[in-house]
């Protein structure tokens, strides 16, 4: 969900509005999807690398995060939306943020309609890592063989475990890299990058991304 700073210094002159409407269109996108009939999401929230902007910046994200986290679970709650929240830092998010991550999480397991995975404090890398050393440690407590890893013994110590993998990456703002996401998941995704900023997109974006994945995408994974 790329953009958000330049939009909101673009449109407003400020940082911290831009994050807002990112927010806001967050939720408008979730209904488009829960429309479309798509099962899964999985948005970029917040990056490990993030940490390292302006502490003034990241106290504000951190604010918006707090409020939205209610504003999110009452929404999810009505329309039937799990919402899951993946991270590799968790240390670092303040408490008050994690106590609202706690309540939207435990608050919407029960919700079937849609799956919402937020990954804030997330950095791919860093799940790669972790997932070695969780296998590293089965080895050692003689749960596993390394003869006996597979791709789904991998996948199993990753965040996503138990969900397939996605079918297409959308990335706003005309860049053109995965900038630390979901790397081992996204081996065969489609991929579209989008000319606009993510506050700037719309319902008609998300349907001609769907079109054009449906209609002239051939997926063939390798074969």
């Amino acid at each position: 969900m790329d953009g958000n700073r330049r939009y909101g210094k673009a449109k407003y002159g400020s940082i911290t509005k831009g994050h807002w409407d990112g927010s806001k269109t967050l939720l408008d996108f979730s209904k488009w999807c829960l429309a479309e009939g798509v099962k899964i999401i999985t948005v970029y929230a917040f990056s490990t690398e993030n940490w390292n902007r302006s502490a003034s910046e990241v106290s504000v994200l951190m604010g918006i995060f707090c409020k939205y986290c209610e504003e999110l679970r009452e929404e999810a709650l009505e329309r039937g939306i799990r919402i899951k929240v993946l991270s590799t830092e968790t240390e670092k998010i303040p408490s008050d943020v994690a106590a609202g991550i706690q309540r939207m999480v435990e608050d919407t397991k029960h919700c079937d309609n849609l799956t919402l995975n937020i990954c804030l404090s997330y950095g791919s890398k860093g799940e790669i890592l972790n997932a070695c050393k969780a296998i590293a440690h089965d080895v050692n407590n003689g749960v596993i063989k390394p003869s006996e890893i597979t791709n789904s013994t991998f996948e199993s110590k990753l965040l996503t475990g138990g969900c397939p993998d996605p079918d297409l990456i959308i990335r706003t703002s005309g860049e053109f890299r995965l900038s630390n996401f979901m790397l081992w998941q996204l081996a065969y995704s489609e991929m579209f990058f989008l000319d606009k900023q993510w506050p700037e997109l719309t319902k008609g974006d998300l349907i001609n991304v769907l079109k054009d994945y449906a209609k002239n995408r051939q997926r063939r994974f390798g074969k």
